[in-house]
C-alpha cells in the first residue's frame, strides 16, 4: 500500500477515534486533476510558509479609496528588514477582506508582491461570494502570490459539505499553493481538513478552534507537507510545540524580531521562555488595540502612522480611533516598536 494512502487511512481512523466512533468516508466527487500542484512542491512551499504570519492592514485613503502604494511601502519594510521566517499575509481579515471590490483586491495584491521583491513569500486572503472568491484567487496568482488563504463563507457553515464544496472549489481554481481557513463547529473541522488535502495545492489551514485538539486529530497529515497555523499568540503558545509550524499575529508590523524569537521558542518546545518572550516583547505593543473596545484594526492603523507608514482610516463598520485616543496609541507604538531600516 502507498505511504500516502496509508497516512490518509490512519488520519480517518484517528478521526473516528477522536470522535468517539467510526467516520464515515464520503465518496469524493469532482477530484482534483491529478497534475495540478503548486509552484515547486508542497514541502518547499510548506518550509517557506512556516513561521510568524504578519497579519496586515489594508491602507485607505481619507475618502476610503484603497492606497496600494501605502500597502506597498508597508511590505516593502519587513521585505527589506526581516526576510527571515516571515510571511506577509495581505486582504485577512484584519485587513478587511470582506470591504473589498474584486477589482481593489487585484491592485492590493499586485502591489503585496511588488513590495515583497521575493525576499519574503506573501500569502493573500479571498473570500466573499462563491463568484468573488474565484476571482480573487485568479488574481491572487496572476499577480504571484506565494498561496491564497481561503475564508470559507459565513452563511455555509453547517456541517461539512457545504464549506468543502466551497473551499474545494476556490482551491482548484488555481495553481498556486492554498491554506483552508475553515468555519463553522470545529468539531467538523478534522473530517473536513482530512478530505481538503487530498488536493494537490491545499498546503495547509489556519486553526481559529483555541485549542490543540483539531491539529492533533488531524494526526500524520501535519507535517512537511500540511502546515497548521495557529491563530494568535494565546493559541500558538498552546499549539507550536504540539506540532503547528506556524502562527498568525497582528503586531508583527510593530515587532516582527520579537514575534520571530517567540516562534523559535515554540516550535523548539520551550514554552516558558516563549511565555516570557510574549509578555516582554510582545503584549506591550498588543495594548495599542485594546485602548477601546473596537479598536482591534484602526489602533494598528494609527500607530502605524505614528511611525510614518500607511495606516488611513477602517472602512465602516468597523470603528475609528476617536481623536482623543489617538495620542495614547502612537505613544505605546513608539515606545514598544522595533526598529525597521
Amino acid at each position: 500500500m502507498a505511504a500516502a494512502e496509508l497516512s490518509r487511512r490512519v488520519v480517518l481512523r484517528n478521526l473516528g477515534l477522536a470522535a468517539g466512533g467510526s467516520v464515515v468516508v464520503r465518496h469524493r466527487c469532482a477530484r482534483a486533476n491529478s497534475k495540478r500542484t503548486p509552484s515547486g512542491n508542497k514541502k518547499e512551499l510548506v518550509s517557506r510558509l512556516k513561521g510568524v504570519h504578519n497579519f496586515l492592514t489594508t491602507p485607505f485613503l481619507l475618502n476610503y479609496k484603497l492606497d496600494a502604494d501605502g500597502l506597498y511601502r508597508n511590505v516593502l519594510v519587513h521585505a527589506k528588514a526581516n526576510p527571515e521566517k516571515m510571511v506577509v499575509v495581505v486582504a485577512g481579515g484584519l485587513g478587511e477582506l470582506f470591504s473589498l471590490s474584486v477589482v481593489e483586491h487585484e491592485e492590493l495584491v499586485d502591489a503585496a508582491v511588488r513590495g515583497a521583491r521575493g525576499k519574503v513569500p506573501v500569502v493573500a486572503g479571498v473570500g466573499g461570494g462563491y463568484g468573488n472568491a474565484l476571482a480573487m484567487a485568479r488574481n491572487a496568482q496572476k499577480a504571484g502570490v506565494d498561496a491564497i488563504l481561503i475564508f470559507a463563507s459565513p452563511y455555509a457553515c453547517d456541517g461539512v459539505e457545504g464549506p468543502y464544496h466551497f473551499l474545494r472549489d476556490v482551491a482548484n481554481s488555481v495553481e498556486i499553493g492554498a491554506m483552508a481557513y475553515p468555519c463553522g463547529n470545529s468539531d467538523v473541522w478534522p473530517e473536513l481538513l482530512a478530505r481538503l488535502a487530498e488536493l494537490p495545492n491545499l498546503v495547509g489551514f489556519k486553526d481559529a478552534s483555541g485549542d490543540v485538539e483539531v491539529g492533533r486529530a488531524l494526526g500524520p497529515l501535519v507535517g512537511e507537507e500540511f502546515l497548521w497555523v495557529a491563530e494568535g499568540e494565546a493559541h500558538a503558545e498552546k499549539t507550536l510545540a504540539a506540532g503547528a509550524g506556524a502562527f498568525t499575529t497582528a503586531v508583527a508590523t510593530f515587532v516582527p524580531q520579537g514575534c520571530l524569537e517567540f516562534w523559535r521558542q515554540g516550535i523548539s518546545g520551550n514554552v516558558e521562555t516563549m511565555k516570557q518572550v510574549r509578555q516582554q516583547r510582545i503584549a506591550p505593543v498588543v495594548k495599542l488595540r485594546s485602548i477601546k473596545p473596537g479598536y482591534g484594526i484602526s489602533g494598528i492603523k494609527v500607530a502605524l502612522e505614528s511611525l510614518g507608514r500607511a495606516g488611513g482610516p477602517v472602512r465602516p463598520p468597523q470603528t475609528q480611533v476617536a481623536y482623543e485616543d489617538r495620542a495614547a496609541i502612537a505613544a505605546i507604538a513608539r515606545t514598544h516598536a522595533e526598529t525597521l531600516t
